[in-house]
């Protein structure tokens, strides 16, 4: 989105700059937690469904016990996995934001380097 130009000069209004750029990303932060959400949500549905499939083949209590022990092994690695997705996401969004701000700063300019 193009930044909003002060009256004089043709300054860019650092805080309009970042809030065009906050709101984009912002709309699009939302979009990718929820996409992750959902394909989490989906992943652990047909995790429950499988444990119930895996629990109806069970013959033993021991064959029962052990079931439950991968369900809840695959549960504690989505959860980890989910966790660093959301990780990943809202670090890119801060970087992203941090990134925007910098520039807003300085005019529209990037530092030399």
């Amino acid at each position: 989105m193009p930044a909003k130009r002060a009256a004089k000069g043709g300054e860019t209004d650092a805080f309009a700059a970042l809030a065009q750029h906050s709101t984009a990303n912002g709309f699009l932060l939302s979009q990718k937690i929820a996409l992750e959400a959902a394909r989490f949500w989906a992943r652990r549905m047909r995790a429950y469904a499988d444990q119930m499939e895996e629990f109806a083949r069970c013959s033993s209590v021991e064959d029962f016990a052990g079931a439950q022990q991968r369900f809840v092994e695959r549960m504690r690695r989505d959860y980890a996995a989910e966790t660093d997705a959301f990780a990943a996401l809202l670090g890119d969004a801060a970087e992203q934001q941090a990134k925007a701000a910098a520039d807003a700063a300085n005019g529209g300019e990037r530092p030399h380097a």
